[in-house]
């Protein structure tokens, strides 16, 4: 089994498995080693944002990003920046581990069994969570396993 997620989506959903999903046991168990695996990737994902921005921002003598008063970095070249930024954040994670195979079936299942109401970015996670197991299994069929 696997999932994809835009890299831009990582923290959201695994936020929302740790905060807004409540579980014990096993399944506690495996919503953790998913919410771990998502969580690594975005903070992999969060210091190549930082290297990128050392790429296009104005840097001082000691190699570090110069920042506005507003905690805005300076950008020298920023339509190459934003692009290049679109592309890291836009590109997919795929979440294929033979060890997580039983944990990405638990919170599939928990995705879609869950029933309370949600507003905001809670909402948006799951929706992303049950569109990225729903893929999955349209996908499924064209796997050679």
């Amino acid at each position: 089994m696997t999932i994809k997620l835009q890299n831009k989506d990582l923290r959201n959903a695994a936020d929302f498995l740790q905060n807004t999903v409540s579980v014990k046991g096993k399944k506690n168990v495996h919503r953790m080693r998913i919410v771990k695996a998502l969580t690594e990737k975005d903070k992999e994902v969060r210091e190549e944002e930082v290297s990128l921005l050392k790429d296009y921002a104005k840097l001082d003598d000691e190699g570090e990003i110069v920042f506005l008063d507003n905690g805005q970095p300076i950008i020298k070249e920023k339509k190459e920046f934003n692009k290049a930024h679109k592309d890291l954040f836009e590109e997919e994670f795929v979440l294929v581990d033979k060890n997580l195979e039983s944990a990405l079936k638990t919170v599939e299942k928990l995705v879609n069994d869950f029933d309370k109401e949600l507003s905001g970015q809670q909402a948006e996670a799951h929706y992303i969570l049950a569109e990225a197991f729903e893929n999955n299994k349209e996908g499924e069929g064209t796997d050679d396993e």
